[in-house]
């Protein structure tokens, strides 16, 4: 197996644990939100979804270096040698950042760390569009212009995970409020209204998933 094949692979790896434990995560979300569920159940699936959705957060973080590394073995990508390196060592270190999150169980250092894997999130997913559009409308930077749609749509799956994450929020005020005050129609449509708003982005998600499976694998322009 040579070094672009090596590559190739590791991308397509990523992708299926990518998309693959994405399905675990949204079949959990809705036992969480099951209204006639003890809460101690509920908790158990909060705690399988967390854990679940680590993967395919990992495979996100670790898909933008393997992909530009990929793009460099075809020679279309304009960040090689050391700028290449140094993208896998900032992405490295953000991967670590975000296993802290969950492993991290003190709330001080465990807030902290999520503030930063959000803010990275928040400088990356522009970052990404950007050069991807520049690339795509003006021809520089890739060497195709199907990879900087690819890049610029990479972006975008970014955006679309921090408008999932904050979910998550609404997620741990339905809990509090269902400890306090137990299962009432309101508290239920804590659970109801963020499962509903949130499939709609679920959708988006994939959808653009497999805009980018496809551009990947047909390079149609």
């Amino acid at each position: 197996m040579d070094f672009h094949t090596f590559v190739l692979y590791a991308h397509l790896v990523l992708f299926v644990y990518w998309l693959g434990p994405d399905w675990g995560v949204y079949v959990t979300t809705h036992y969480i939100c099951k209204a006639q569920l003890p809460i101690e159940e509920r908790r158990r699936f909060l705690t399988a979804m967390l854990w679940i959705d680590l993967v395919p957060r990992s495979c996100l973080i670790l898909m933008f270096p393997v992909g530009l590394t990929l793009a460099d073995s075809l020679g279309l990508s304009p960040i090689t040698g050391t700028w290449l390196w140094l993208v896998w060592i900032a992405f490295l270190a953000w991967l670590v950042l975000s296993w802290a999150v969950y492993l991290n169980k003190g709330p001080s250092a465990g807030s902290t760390f999520r503030i930063i894997d959000n803010r990275i999130r928040w400088v990356v997913a522009p970052a990404l569009v950007i050069v991807g559009a520049v690339s795509l409308v003006m021809d520089i930077g890739f060497g195709s212009n199907w990879l900087g749609l690819k890049v610029m749509l990479f972006g975008v799956l970014v955006y679309l995970g921090l408008w999932l994450r904050s979910y998550v929020a609404d997620i741990g005020t339905g809990f509090r409020r269902l400890a306090a005050e137990g299962s009432t129609p309101e508290v239920e449509a804590i659970f109801t209204t963020m499962l509903g708003q949130s499939k709609k982005v679920v959708y988006l998600f994939w959808g653009t998933s497999l805009a980018l499976a496809y551009l990947g694998l047909a390079k149609p322009f």
